[in-house]
């Protein structure tokens, strides 16, 4: 059975144990297969159910470990692996005002993003995942691709995640606009991906996903905004970790490009673009090396 079916069927039994009212169905990411579910608790006030259709732990460590050190998040108050299901896990949040950043306002919000990041960049929970095994299956076509394409070897901007002499932090992972959900003037965030590595890959993911709107034009002026926003980044961990995301970003635009024209990137980008974005991950590689 597919993870969205299972955690499908599984909805009414969560309901009725944890003594939720159902609101209705939430608008989540495009490309997510969970089953997220606005609901009431029994003192009446708002929360979100969220039911991923397999066991899953790394989620649920990184929001207790932000809502336990008021990093502005969706706070975990409840959550569970095959609890009322086989092989269900759920997470009860509680409800976090505001709508997610559009997909058009990323570059913009890329300083405020930043200092955000520091803030989340906690000692990692043991459940979390090292960051080389999360992007692995990504990564190993990705670089297949590169080569194939003659581009120069992306080796060593990969050796920062592994390198022992680098303290991991927890990061979010998955930095991208519709992971932040924005009121007025303040951000919390939703969807961690759960896993940990350099404190410098959140920013450096977050830029890299920039240029699908901006182009890739704008890459120095957004790795200037995001380093001025956080001087503790160092510059040359950035730079290979902006080169590794470059790489699998060419690999998305090659193998993918329904991927990110599903949350609104044009399609433009999808052309010449692909072309400057290589060269600009060839750029930040020299400088990795």
């Amino acid at each position: 059975m597919a993870s969205f079916e299972r955690a499908a069927e599984a909805l009414p039994s969560y309901l009725a144990a944890l003594e939720l009212t159902d609101v209705g169905p939430m608008a989540g990411s495009p490309l997510s297969a969970n089953v997220l579910r606005e609901v009431r608790l029994g003192d009446g006030s708002p929360a979100v159910l969220k039911l991923i259709g397999e066991p899953q732990s790394t989620e649920a460590a990184t929001l207790a470990a932000w809502t336990a050190h008021r990093v502005p998040c969706a706070p975990l108050l409840d959550h569970g692996v095959g609890t009322h299901a086989p092989d269900v896990t759920h997470l009860l949040l509680g409800k976090v005002p505001g709508a997610a950043l559009p997909h058009t306002e990323m570059a913009p919000a890329t300083a405020q993003v930043v200092r955000l990041f520091r803030r989340a960049h906690l000692k990692p929970p043991a459940e979390v995942e090292p960051l080389h095994g999360f992007l692995s299956p990504r990564l190993h076509e990705a670089v297949q691709i590169w080569r194939e394409s003659g581009l120069p070897s992306p080796d060593d901007a990969l050796r920062v995640l592994t390198d022992p002499d680098i303290e991991p932090v927890l990061l979010h992972g998955d930095a991208v606009g519709f992971n932040l959900l924005r009121s007025g003037d303040e951000l919390a965030l939703i969807d961690p991906a759960g896993v940990c590595g350099p404190a410098e890959f959140d920013a450096a993911r977050w830029v890299a996903r920039c240029l699908a709107v901006t182009g890739p034009g704008a890459l120095d002026g957004l790795t200037e905004a995001a380093l001025s926003a956080d001087p503790l980044l160092q510059r040359s961990r950035f730079d290979a970790c902006v080169a590794v995301e470059l790489v699998i970003e060419v690999r998305h635009r090659i193998t993918s490009p329904h991927v990110f024209l599903s949350v609104g990137a044009p399609a433009q980008t999808f052309t010449s673009d692909t072309r400057l974005l290589a060269d600009a991950a060839t750029r930040r590689l020299a400088a990795a090396a």
